[in-house]
């Protein structure tokens, strides 16, 4: 087999070689790039692209955009045999999207029918459960109250409303008496207030205050018999 000496220029439509080339470089002819070819099984044909670009080699890292596997477009359907690569923190896997799908982290949320609400339970899991009791909600998000919620479900026992420490209560204009439930009802403006309520004997106390509720002076007591 021929040799050219002090790298001259070559051509050849065809060159066959052992199983490896040294590459010297535009400057350096100390340290080699050696292109290496293990003893092949049969006769393989490897072609490089026909675009300008860099080859990489294993120890290369690699960015997502510059990946395009087969020219392939999106899959906009995929199917639960379809692979994706993963790295695990030592070498890359693949694994099936039905994989995937099964991990913890990618759970979806649980199973449920029409106008269910989706809460957690003792155990921190997801269960999908109805909405009962003095409140029920549609499918469209639409929450229904009961006309009279029961005591055991109000806000406090054996109390339909509770009020703050001014005693306030925002957009009420009208209290039913049917609705109260109770000692004691309140009712007035910031300043002005009257209250009846049940006293020790059993009897009604209309009350009075000018001070916003800080004192009442009973004026007028109703006998229950």
């Amino acid at each position: 087999m021929s040799t050219i000496n002090n790298f001259g220029a070559m051509q050849a439509k065809k060159i066959e070689v052992a199983n490896q080339i040294d590459f010297h470089g535009s400057a350096d002819d100390t340290n080699t790039v050696t292109l290496n070819v293990a003893n092949p099984a049969s006769d393989y044909t490897i072609e490089l692209p026909t675009s300008a670009g860099t080859l990489m080699t294993t120890t290369d890292d690699v960015e997502l955009s510059q990946i395009e596997i087969n020219s392939a477009s999106e899959e906009s359907s995929p199917a639960n045999t379809n692979e994706i690569i993963v790295y695990n923190g030592t070498e890359n896997k693949k694994m099936t999207l039905a994989t995937l799908a099964g991990l913890s982290d990618f759970d979806s949320s649980v199973a449920g029918t029409d106008g269910q609400i989706v809460v957690y339970d003792s155990a921190n899991a997801q269960a999908a459960v109805d909405m009962s009791g003095d409140a029920t909600i549609a499918n469209d998000g639409v929450i229904t109250l009961a006309d009279k919620p029961s005591a055991e479900k109000s806000a406090e026992a054996n109390k339909f409303l509770h009020c703050d420490s001014s005693r306030d209560i925002d957009n009420i204009n009208v209290l039913e008496a049917e609705t109260c439930a109770g000692n004691t009802v309140e009712v007035g403006n910031s300043t002005n207030r009257w209250k009846f309520a049940i006293n020790a004997s059993g009897n009604l106390e209309l009350s009075y205050s000018s001070d916003s509720g800080s004192s009442f002076a009973v004026k007028q007591v109703f006998q229950s018999s």
